[in-house]
């Protein structure tokens, strides 16, 4: 609610971050310039007491140094000191257009989304527990851009597209826009703490590890059906009856069962519930897996949300 204060028609995207934060996932956000990606980062470090948020903009020349911080020589003691990058320190950090940089900097990022820290000449730094990364790539400008390495997709908990608002949000954008333009944090009541964050994931943590086989399986399930040597792959077929074998090259990884697993737990957690429902399944599967998916380049037209909704229909909840 805090947080709809300044972030209007994004409802959906919030609860996904939130979630996120919860399960210790990260997300990856496709956009396009000036849809409050900047804005969603700031404010969702807002409602939190004591909470940090952080930005790089990445570009063809930004170096490692710049996201995880370099030595310099105090010139007092003529010692190095570190300087921190701006990843360490915070609890959301916005990579914006990480599809603009490197594979060397890509991999600074990467280490600190798997690992929980980052290496400055040798040394560990470890990032603050409550973490939360937010990269965002632009689907139309191409040139000048780095395809994301499978290996760094497969790290992101989701992935979602950051649509044009409706028309009577942008018209709330509007009434408040002298508010938002100032400072759209101030209009925001910091109303949970992190020990708040972290109760709720213990919660959630405990809450997957009780979920029941009939669960388990459907999640299994969806998951295996997405890779084309698995038999389930072959029985998944489109409104036309035709299967997918030629359209899709790579499939989703265990990763991703992992992530639907806690994602589900979080929404169940968000909704009042101590358990997992299998329709908590299906609302966050389609997020986590869609990034996954590798299709085949001489399908262009060929639409990953199709293949997932053919999954989605045609894999049954057995025992539930």
């Amino acid at each position: 609610n805090e947080i709809k204060k300044v972030v209007r028609g994004y409802d959906y995207v919030v609860a996904l971050c939130i979630r996120s934060l919860l399960t210790k996932n990260h997300v990856l956000l496709t956009s396009y310039p000036g849809l409050a990606k900047t804005t969603l980062a700031n404010t969702l470090g807002a409602p939190i007491i004591g909470g940090v948020a952080n930005r790089i903009q990445m570009l063809p020349d930004t170096l490692p140094s710049d996201v995880v911080g370099v030595p310099v020589i105090d010139p007092l003691t003529r010692q190095y000191v570190v300087e921190k990058g701006p990843i360490l320190g915070c609890n959301i950090f916005l990579a914006d257009e990480v599809n603009r940089t490197g594979p060397k900097t890509n991999a600074a990022t990467l280490q600190a989304m798997q690992e929980g820290f980052v290496t400055i000449r040798g040394v560990n730094y470890p990032l603050e527990d409550v973490f939360l990364l937010i990269a965002t790539r632009n689907p139309v400008e191409q040139e000048g851009t780095y395809e994301l390495p499978e290996a760094m997709i497969d790290r992101f908990g989701a992935e979602v597209s950051l649509p044009y608002v409706e028309a009577e949000d942008e018209m709330s954008i509007l009434r408040s826009a002298t508010a938002l333009r100032k400072d759209p944090t101030s209009l925001v009541n910091r109303v949970v703490s992190l020990d708040d964050i972290r109760a709720a994931r213990a919660q959630v943590a405990a809450m997957v590890d009780n979920l029941p086989d009939s669960i388990l399986s459907y999640i299994v399930r969806l998951v295996r059906a997405t890779r084309p040597q698995d038999a389930l792959f072959a029985k998944v077929k489109d409104a036309q009856g035709t299967g997918f074998e030629k359209k899709v090259i790579l499939g989703c990884s265990p990763r991703a069962q992992l992530n639907i697993a806690y994602a589900a737990a979080a929404t169940a957690f968000l909704n009042g519930r101590d358990k997992v429902e299998p329709g908590d399944v299906k609302f966050v599967a389609r997020d986590i897996m869609r990034a996954r998916i590798t299709k085949n380049p001489m399908f262009p037209k060929f639409q990953v949300e199709d293949f997932i909704s053919a999954i989605l229909a045609s894999t049954e909840i057995v025992g539930a």
